[in-house]
Order: C-alpha cells, then structure tokens, then sequence
C-alpha cells in the first residue's frame, strides 16, 4: 500500500503539489487527470521517490522515500516510465534492454518475462536499431518493456500511450489488467481521457498542485463530464472568436 501524508513539493518557493493525502491500494488502477502543469508528474515523482517531498511523507508500506537506503529495495520493484525519453541513444535498443536488466536484477541475461514482452509488443524488428533512430512509438515500448524489468509490486506510467497506435494502447490494456490481477498497484497519468474511461478502477484529479477530486470509476458516468465540472467555464474556449 502506498500512502501521501499531507505531501508538498515546492520548487523556487512555489508549490508544484500541495497538502496531498492519497491511498493507494494493491490490484487497483488509478487514473490520474489533470491539465498541462496541473501537478501530475511532480506527484508521480515525488510517489517513485525521484523528487524528495519538502514537507509530508509517501509511504510504500510502512517506508517513507525519505528513509533513501530503507527505500531503494521497494525502489527496485516500481516499474516507473516518465514522459521523457531518458534511454541512452547511441546504444540500440537491446543494448539499452541488457543494461538495464543489469541495473534491475544484477545478471546479464534477460529474464523469460522480458523475452515475453518483447514478442508481446512486437518489438523484434528493431531491437538492432539505436535507440535515437527508432520511431516514437518504438522508443516508448522499449521503455515499457525497460520498466516492467524485474520483480515489479508498483506500476507508475506517466503518459504511456504518447505516439502508440490503436493496437499497442490496447496491449497496454490488456497488459495492465494482467498485472491489477497480480496484485501489483497501478497509477497511471493520461491526458487521454477515452483511454481511462471504463477502464480505471479510480479516478483522481489535480488541479494547481492539489487534489479536488477521488471518486470510484462505477460511480462516475463520464469522466470528461466530471473532469469540466471543475474547469472554469472562461477556460473551455470556442475556436474563431468564440463562434459555436
């Protein structure tokens, strides 16, 4: 179980994420919306233990990411993807799989689940290329493959779908719902809201660094519905002078 107790992040004197109180359960999917800047990130981060809350505490079980040498063994079971590609680009894309598989499990030979996972997003094609010679969508499954490396207890993607096509959002799909029936904690970051609907098990929005919504996905009708409840309605503009 993942807990955020009265959780700030401030940067230069101004909160990226403020007084965050958030339970986060196994075998459940979390969808986590909120506009460019809103703070979604900057609470991934600071659940994944990149970024260090300035006040408050994440707790992964009973262990705050604050207590760095307690945490780094959690740490090594949280399959976390970020927005940006942060693979080295001059080696290929196996290249980048063996390393990290080393990083994450200590051997040099991919695990079965790996192998798996290469096959399952078709990734065999390129696994020769370098990295910053693949496509977008190739870049962001080899970063999937990359963060499911190892034992894996939490999931935090951050926008994974960015550049994939209907059929890989769907694997991802199907994918993550493999893993909700393992018990592993899901959190994942979308700006897509069709691609949440009917199938998070539970919603949070963020709004200027602050949570304004937790609601329970059977209890909600239309995500993008509840979402524009809480947008100011001078925000939601009309394109050409505001003709409808």
């Amino acid at each position: 179980m993942i807990r955020c107790e009265n959780l700030t992040k401030v940067f230069d004197e101004k909160a990226g994420i403020y007084d965050i109180n958030l339970q986060f359960l196994p075998g459940v999917l979390y969808g986590i919306i909120g506009y460019n800047g809103a703070g979604k990130t900057t609470l991934l981060r600071c659940i994944e233990g990149l970024y260090l809350p300035t006040t408050g505490h994440v707790y992964h079980n009973d262990t705050s990411t604050k207590k760095e040498k307690e945490f780094l063994h959690i740490r090594k079971k949280i399959a976390y993807l970020p927005t940006d590609e942060y693979l080295y680009k001059k080696l290929t894309c196996i290249e980048n799989i063996e390393l990290a598989t080393i990083l994450r499990t200590g051997k040099n030979k991919l695990t079965d689940e790996t192998r798996e996972l290469i096959k399952y997003f078709e990734a065999q094609g390129f696994l020769g290329k370098r990295f910053c010679d693949c496509s977008t969508g190739m870049k962001k499954k080899i970063q999937i493959i990359i963060s499911l490396i190892g034992e894996i207890d939490t999931i935090i993607w951050d926008e994974p779908n960015d550049g994939l096509d209907i059929i890989s959002n769907l694997r991802i799909k199907r994918l993550l719902n493999y893993y909700k029936s393992k018990n592993v904690t899901v959190l994942l970051s979308c700006h897509v809201i069709e691609f949440l609907d009917n199938f998070i098990d539970y919603c949070v929005i963020i709004q200027d660094g602050k949570i304004i919504e937790k609601q329970e996905a059977r209890n909600i009708k239309s995500l993008e519905e509840l979402y524009i409840r809480h947008i100011e309605e001078d925000k939601i503009l009309y394109p050409f002078n505001g003709n409808k």
